[in-house]
């Protein structure tokens, strides 16, 4: 008997069979899978279907704008208002900022001014937030 004698009894030991009683057993295991009807897959996909939103700008120019404005919160989309059109009647324009601005908290969302030297707001629904 030699030295590495013992090694190679060690290497024939790790490269046993299973008894042949344990694979019956393991093949005789099955898991049946269970198959989803195609309408109930379809449905799932209609539920998980993300919903699709749009960045709209708005140019306003009359108080005829705050309603579509509304109209596009709630329908969840993101909208850039330009003020701009409105510097010419300062009481026009304080009026329009504070419709808009008692609008957006009604509806739960978010306003926040983009531009220093223009008036431009972004305007969010409410389960987008604008981190400060």
């Amino acid at each position: 008997m030699g030295l590495f004698d013992s090694i190679k009894k060690k290497d024939e030991k790790v490269k046993r069979k299973p008894p042949v009683a344990v694979k019956k057993e393991v093949a005789g295991v099955r898991r049946d899978i269970d198959v989803v009807p195609l309408e109930e897959d379809v449905l799932a996909k209609e539920i998980v279907k993300p919903q699709i939103r749009y960045l709209k700008k708005i140019v306003v120019t009359s108080y005829a704008d705050l309603e579509r404005i509304s109209e596009e919160l709630q329908n969840g989309n993101i909208i850039l208002v330009d003020l701009t059109p409105l510097e010419v009647k300062p009481e026009v324009l304080e009026k329009v900022a504070e419709q808009i601005k008692g609008m957006v908290s009604a509806l739960g969302g978010q306003a926040a001014k983009i531009c220093k030297h223009e008036i431009k707001l972004i305007l969010t629904p409410a389960d987008i937030k604008i981190a400060k």
